[in-house]
């Protein structure tokens, strides 16, 4: 049985990154699509919608600071109003497979046993990242999931969404926030769904610099750390349970000395030093053993 869902996509700053995927997910042009837009950017995100997908819905917020968060609140509220059973929250830069794999994240949320979960897409990477957890799939009515806690391409049930409010400081970490909220409320559930792939890029290039929606580099690492200070008020116990606070202290130095780079240092492939531009790096170099 199709369940009743929509999928909600906030976008800044890139409108042909959302036209890319937007032409790349056809099935995406209906109703129960939802574009989060910025007052400033409405008009020409909403000239592309209307000849890339013009069934698709759109909602106009300001958006003074660029948060993420404050974007997926907007879209949240609009959807909750309308009553669906399921909410898709993804990226304009996530692209699914297919609409089955679209289906199959839903349904798949739908038919685990075990309520509340939270379910989500398998990253093209998961499989080498996640290859331990994968030994632990279970597959419902033809559906295979495994447990993790996963970050892109997420479902959501109404009843557990409905409660929830993203404070406009979470900024990128808003799904971090999420996920942080819903353990403290006895969620234990959190589950990706292999049978509903998907690839996305962390960052996109826009006119020969690194650039996405929450800003340049620097900005982002702004954002990061007055996310993190949310997240660490008001879930101090487990922000604090790792005992210490991981510091890239080389790459401060190179980014404070002026030099660039093209993401940050969190979950890239790269060592630290690695990320800045290759012949402007810091002749300092930090090493730190952290005591709990």
């Amino acid at each position: 049985m199709r369940q009743n869902f929509c999928v909600l996509i906030p976008s800044r700053q890139r409108v042909e990154v959302l036209a890319t995927s937007l032409r790349k997910m056809p099935w995406l042009n209906s109703p129960h699509t939802c574009v989060g837009i910025e007052s400033g950017e409405a008009d020409t995100y909403a000239r592309m919608l209307a000849k890339v997908a013009p069934r698709t819905k759109f909602a106009i917020y300001p958006n003074p600071t660029g948060s993420v968060a404050v974007a997926r609140e907007a879209l949240r509220r609009i959807a909750i109003d309308n009553g669906y059973t399921y909410y898709v929250v993804t990226d304009d830069n996530a692209v699914h497979r297919s609409e089955e794999a679209l289906h199959n994240l839903v349904q798949c949320a739908a038919d685990w046993p075990k309520k509340p979960v939270i379910m989500a897409g398998m990253h093209n990477t998961a499989i080498h990242f996640d290859r331990t957890k994968v030994l632990k799939k279970e597959t419902i009515n033809g559906l295979t999931s495994y447990p993790t806690v996963a970050m892109m391409f997420q479902v959501y049930a109404h009843d557990l969404y409905k409660e929830y409010a993203y404070p406009a400081d979470a900024y990128g970490l808003d799904d971090r926030h999420l996920a942080l909220w819903a353990m403290s409320r006895g969620v234990r559930e959190f589950r990706v769904c292999m049978d509903a792939p998907f690839t996305k890029s962390r960052y996109d290039k826009k006119k020969g610099e690194v650039a996405g929606g929450q800003g340049t580099i620097p900005e982002r690492m702004v954002k990061c750390g007055l996310a993190i200070a949310r997240l660490a008020t008001d879930f101090p116990r487990y922000v604090g349970a790792s005992g210490t606070l991981r510091i890239p202290w080389s790459f401060i130095m190179d980014m404070e000395a002026g030099y660039t780079a093209d993401r940050l240092v969190g979950g890239a492939m790269r060592k630290a030093e690695a990320i800045v531009t290759p012949h402007k790096k810091s002749a300092f170099r930090v090493r730190v053993t952290s005591r709990s």
